[in-house]
């Protein structure tokens, strides 16, 4: 055979082989190529977990804030009872307060107001809790602590007493019902203490059926309320809106203020 198509032979024999290694390299190429996409596609997915936002970390079940926001919390009530919360820190030894005490309706408010400006200032609404009142006289100033009637603020009333200078109950002169239970009440708070000081204001006076300050001292039992205490009993009314207190709620306001010294 000629050296030409010898040749010729040779690399026509070797062409399926050339062509075989070619294409394994090309899948091979091929196969690497998706190995790299496969990988490429595993970072990007593990890249984009990393770069999703955290949640907020939580303390409880409020979120913390971010930068200066703070989260907004609703204000704690005592649903159980609905009863309004006392005050925390009641009146201190240098400067404690006249206790004002009385079931609801009783007119403690009107009464207390009227006492403080020397006007009648009628009080439609009862006294949900406190009302603090500060009265001046020409020498001092006396601070009030009115403690509301009903029944979910009674159990207060001996809590503050043990801290008050004296004490003024106000009564409803017309409500004859409710005069015994007013009377147990008392009793009750002047037990605690055998020498505080009591005031006893018969209020509603100009009421037709208002029982008279002998009744009242009668109903109340306040000869019981013992030899060594100070008491006294004034009948006591508001009639017109805006007028000028009549002269006995004076002298009670004068009365007060001259115990007032004497116990401080």
């Amino acid at each position: 055979m000629e050296p030409a198509k010898a040749r010729r032979s040779l690399e026509k024999g070797k062409e399926p082989a050339r062509d075989r290694r070619k294409e394994e390299r090309v899948k091979r190429k091929g196969s690497e190529e998706k190995v790299k996409e496969g990988w490429k596609g595993k970072e990007e997915k593990r890249k984009g977990r990393d770069e999703t936002p955290k949640e907020p970390e939580r303390k409880g079940d409020v979120a913390e804030p971010e930068g200066d926001k703070k989260p907004v919390r609703e204000k704690e009530e005592d649903k159980s009872s609905g009863a309004l919360t006392p005050p925390a820190v009641g009146p201190s030894e240098k400067n404690k307060q006249i206790i004002v005490l009385g079931l609801d309706g009783a007119g403690k408010t009107s009464v207390l107001h009227s006492l403080a400006s020397n006007k009648v200032q009628h009080s439609v609404a009862p006294t949900q809790g406190f009302n603090a009142v500060c009265i001046n006289t020409q020498d001092r100033q006396m601070e009030f602590l009115e403690i509301g009637g009903s029944e979910p603020f009674r159990s207060y009333w001996e809590t503050y007493l043990s801290k008050g200078l004296l004490l003024i109950f106000v009564v409803d002169s017309a409500d004859h019902n409710r005069l015994p239970e007013a009377k147990k009440h008392l009793h009750q708070l002047i037990g605690t203490n055998p020498i505080l000081p009591l005031v006893v204001f018969a209020n509603k006076q100009d009421l037709e059926e208002a029982y008279r300050i002998t009744d009242i001292h009668d109903a109340l039992a306040l000869s019981e309320v013992g030899n060594d205490r100070k008491m006294f009993l004034f009948g006591t009314q508001v009639t017109e809106n805006g007028s000028e207190i009549p002269s006995i709620m004076q002298d009670a306001k004068d009365l007060i203020a001259h115990l007032a010294a004497d116990v401080q």
